[in-house]
């Protein structure tokens, strides 16, 4: 009976497939050419210009190059090994002690600075290269 379903199944799917196959396209080469004509060209200047202005390059500059997402993605999976502290440019000694200390003092410390990275979205610069055990 099984057998019977699957090759039914098969059968059904390949017949629903090739009456859909059989469909005819067609280009209207006028429609192309209007189409070109009546775009405007981009050069590479308006492509930077529009790059430079996005919100998320604004962030990640006011920041000192690091972008606040990936720190608190970091954060959030590997806050309790630092990984977020070495992405912001700590000392090493910084994330040996978070993974010594069972996740900086047994996961309050991940929890505090993914609070402090949240808040502080818009201005992460203080805690980039920041030495410090205590982020904040």
């Amino acid at each position: 009976m099984k057998k019977l379903l699957i090759v039914l199944t098969l059968v059904l799917g390949i017949s629903a497939f090739t009456t859909n196959a059989s469909a005819s396209y067609t280009i209207d080469d006028a429609q192309i050419e209007n189409l070109f004509a009546t775009a405007t060209a981009t050069t590479f200047s308006m492509v930077a210009d529009v790059a430079e202005s996005a919100p998320a390059m604004a962030i990640a500059s006011a920041s000192g190059g690091k972008d606040p997402l990936i720190a608190i993605l970091l954060d959030f999976f590997l806050g309790g090994f630092g990984i977020h502290r070495f992405y912001l440019g700590t000392k090493v000694m910084t994330g040996i002690g978070y993974i010594l200390t069972c996740g900086g003092i047994f996961g309050l410390m991940p929890l505090i600075d993914l609070i402090v990275l949240a808040v502080n979205w818009d201005d992460i610069s203080a805690y980039v290269d920041n030495p410090k055990f205590f982020m904040w």
